[in-house]
This record gives structure tokens, sequence and C-alpha cells, in this order.
């Protein structure tokens, strides 16, 4: 009997399915979206939307070391705190949505993309720096120097 039994085992002994977890949660914090099997979207789920919820509810530095259990990148962790509160704001759950996409063809699983609700752009905005003043941006051309070419002394 099941009693008071709560997941999924997805087919993987408890240290496989814990790092499969948080796989799919690291996956899901970097990229905004994964696209896998339905069971294991089931079982990410309370992970995800625990981790959302944190990060919106709790102070910010709890909620940092929490999202740095599974992220373990603090520049990273920062980023989705920071992208995450402007986007969310005040909500306090449904922050993630299932859509359904196809079967797959050996086993005939159902495929779907977990995704945010709203877009969050977790990846770093590229910066270019633009100089006014081209006079001040003077290139020398060096000159090559000329390498001597060694003959082979033959015995």
């Amino acid at each position: 009997m099941r009693h008071r039994m709560v997941g999924k085992k997805l087919g993987r002994n408890f240290n496989e399915r814990k790092a499969l977890l948080k796989s799919l949660t690291k996956s899901m914090f970097t990229y905004g979206s994964i696209e896998t099997t339905e069971a294991k979207v089931k079982a990410v789920i309370p992970m995800v939307e625990g981790l959302a919820n944190t990060i919106i509810t709790k102070e910010e530095l709890t909620a940092k070391r929490e999202l740095f259990k599974v992220l373990q990148d603090q520049n990273w962790v920062n980023r989705v705190v920071a992208n995450f509160k402007s986007v969310f704001g005040d909500q306090k759950s449904n922050f993630t949505a299932v859509t359904k996409i196809k079967r797959r063809f050996g086993d005939d699983a159902l495929i779907v993309k977990y995704s945010f609700v709203k877009t969050v752009d977790f990846q770093p905005k590229k910066v270019e720096v633009v100089k006014k003043d081209k006079k001040a941006v003077v290139k020398k051309e060096k000159p090559v120097k000329k390498v001597k070419a060694v003959k082979k002394e033959s015995k």
C-alpha cells in the first residue's frame, strides 16, 4: 500500500530522481521553459512553483539561498531574483503553464512544454560600447618584423 507516499518514482532510485528533478528545475530557471514528458513535469511542478513562490514572498536573502541550492551559481541567482520579481511583482501563485505538444514516436509518451506564464528573460544582456570621438581612437599599425631564414648545414 502507498499510504502517505507522495511523488512519482519515474523509474529511478532516490539519488537519480533527486538529480533529475534538480536538473529540470535548473533548466526551467535558466531557459524559462522545458520540453519533456508529462510525468516528469508533474513531478517537477511542486519544486518550480515552490521556488517561484519563495522568490516572491520571502525576504531576498532567504530566497537567494533557496535558489542557490538548485542553481549553484551566485551571479545567476542574483539575475533570476531580480528579473523574476520585476516580471511577476505581487503574484502569489500560478507562475507556470503546461502545454501539450506531441506524442513521442518510440513509446507514445506525451511530450509537453512547461514554461512560465509571463516571459522572463534570464539570459544576460549584451552591452555594446560605442565611442563618440573617432579621433580619440587611433589605431596604429605596427610594422611586421621580418624573420631571417636559418639554413641547415649538411654534414
